[in-house]
């Protein structure tokens, strides 16, 4: 009896599982997409986002590693940079301690770009929240403080070692 309890128990956490994952996977890449085709009246592409998201996060990056970040060739790089630089969202500079690095920045269009758009992504879910009790809105904030604390966990136990740097072993 007891396996049977066990064998329904994990069946019902399955069942939970995959009705999660399905509401998760309603926010997908099809609404983004029409979010960003809003942007700088459609000019902005995934590809586009996926650039200055990166630059906003790690900062001034050199081409190779935007190349690498995008899985792109250093050709298809380029004219991507070329045309975000055209709409003024970024620029090149060269590196200081080595003149042949060309490193991409966001220029203030791109900064004011990703602060508009996540302005605009808050005030649309302050009203999609306000439209919720009270009751969904404690259960969604627990949820979703688990969700990051899973996702937390989740990267500290999968983090690759990394190499001192400057030391010999």
């Amino acid at each position: 009896m007891e396996h049977d309890d066990a064998t329904t128990a994990q069946s019902a956490r399955g069942q939970l599982i995959e009705d999660a994952l399905e509401e998760v996977m309603q926010h997908g890449p099809t609404g983004m997409m029409r979010s960003v085709r809003r942007w700088s009246s459609g000019r902005l592409s995934m590809v586009n986002l996926h650039v200055l998201m990166a630059l906003a996060h790690a900062g001034p990056l050199a081409m190779h590693a935007i190349a690498e970040t995008l899985d792109v060739s250093g050709a298809s790089t380029t004219g991507i940079v070329d045309r975000m630089e055209e709409l003024g969202y970024v620029a090149r500079q060269r590196d200081s301690d080595d003149r042949r690095v060309v490193r991409v920045v966001l220029t203030d269009a791109g900064h004011e770009l990703i602060a508009d758009m996540a302005t605009e992504r808050r005030e649309r879910l302050t009203l999609l929240l306000a439209a919720m009790s009270d009751a969904d809105l404690l259960a969604l904030t627990r949820g979703l403080r688990a969700l990051r604390r899973a996702r937390e966990d989740y990267a500290a136990e999968h983090a690759e070692p990394r190499p001192h740097e400057g030391t010999s072993p």
